[in-house]
């Protein structure tokens, strides 16, 4: 594997372990394609070995390599697409939007969780607004101590398996709001909670052993400790996430090709 002239020793060494690793496990994830079955199995052991703490910081149980040691890991998993989607939503599913924006406790909460290899998703699609992703119709309203969700999401990697959701929802209809991007909000959903369910699957060329699928919020109550940063602020928290996000997809997809 190719190194660059910024990597450290420490992400150089990363690169061959991963590969290393990635070359023992590919004959399970061919299998798994024609099976059309989730490889727990493999996904475990990329959780077992702290891969997916690539990105995270040590002090919360991360391997502290930064954006590059997480393109590092994405473009060598990238090489298992399924696994490799899974892989990439979980560091996705809200890592960056949690580092910039999260609460000291929102960190300790979630970013061991991360590390340890649970599967996240980032929901943003929705099935009536096109590609804008600030003309979000999935609502969420303050009720005291949580907001109260509803709408819809489609086209989510990861969706029934991931325990983790990162959802963006519009808080506000005022239209000094809209124009400065004030009207949304971002929210961690939790698999489980009362409303949250699986609409449906879709069948996606490329998509042999990972979901992707359509969500549904009726109703479902989120604690507002589950709020990333203030009302109103989720357009800068969508952004953030995208930024990283962007990055490591194209590590992903040169994964793809190699």
């Amino acid at each position: 594997m190719e190194s660059y002239p910024w990597w450290t020793e420490e992400q150089k060494k990363f690169a061959l372990e991963v590969h290393e690793f990635v070359k023992e496990v590919l004959p399970r994830d061919a299998e798994t394609r024609w099976t059309r079955e989730f490889p727990w199995d493999v996904f475990e052991k990329i959780g077992e070995r702290g891969y997916n703490g690539a990105a995270i910081p040590k002090e919360y149980g991360g391997l502290g390599l930064g954006a590059t040691g997480a393109c590092i890991a994405v473009e060598q998993i990238g090489h298992m697409p399924g696994i490799g989607r899974a892989f990439g939503g979980n560091m996705l599913g809200g890592l960056r939007q949690l580092i910039e924006h999260g609460t000291e406790e929102q960190k300790r909460r979630f970013l061991p969780r991360i590390a340890r290899g649970e599967i996240g998703a980032i929901v943003i699609t929705e099935p009536f607004v096109g590609t804008d992703a600030s003309a979000l119709e999935t609502t969420a309203r303050a009720d005291g101590d949580v907001y109260v969700l509803n709408g819809k999401k489609r086209y989510i990697v990861s969706a029934g398996l991931a325990n983790r959701y990162m959802v963006y929802a519009r808080t506000s209809n005022k239209p000094e709001d809209i124009k400065s991007y004030r009207h949304i909000t971002a929210f961690i959903v939790e698999k489980g909670m009362a409303g949250f369910t699986v609409e449906k699957m879709n069948e996606i060329i490329g998509f042999s052993n990972i979901q992707n699928g359509a969500l549904d919020f009726t109703d479902v109550r989120i604690p507002i400790s589950n709020r990333l940063g203030n009302e109103g602020d989720g357009w800068r928290v969508m952004t953030a996430g995208l930024n990283f996000e962007r990055t490591l997809i194209s590590a992903m997809v040169a994964g793809w090709i190699d």
